[in-house]
């Protein structure tokens, strides 16, 4: 994904992603130029995740990230309310 010059959208639901994966993903957008939509519903992925996708993204001079999809994970709405909200003020609409 690094290299690549044409993806735009990428499901990963159901795979068993951790926390680990997740946070790898979210690195993977400092070099990826063209991914739009991320799903990653139904793994195993907590708000550590969500906190490396806006450290990430607030890291970034554009935002190429314009949807992700984390329903269906260990989080809950409680716990991430605040980074929902920051993610839609970067400018991510993130799917809960």
């Amino acid at each position: 994904m690094k290299d690549n010059t044409t993806l735009k959208s990428l499901k990963l639901l159901k795979n068993k992603i951790t926390d680990e994966g997740g946070i790898a993903l979210a690195n993977l957008l400092n070099t990826n130029k063209t991914l739009h939509t991320l799903n990653l519903t139904q793994n195993q992925l907590t708000e550590k995740t969500l906190d490396a996708f806006i450290e990430v993204i607030q890291s970034l001079k554009s935002i190429r990230l314009k949807s992700l999809y984390v329903s269906q994970n260990l989080m809950s709405l409680r716990n991430v309310k605040q980074k929902l909200k920051e993610l839609a003020e970067l400018g991510v609409n993130t799917i809960l």
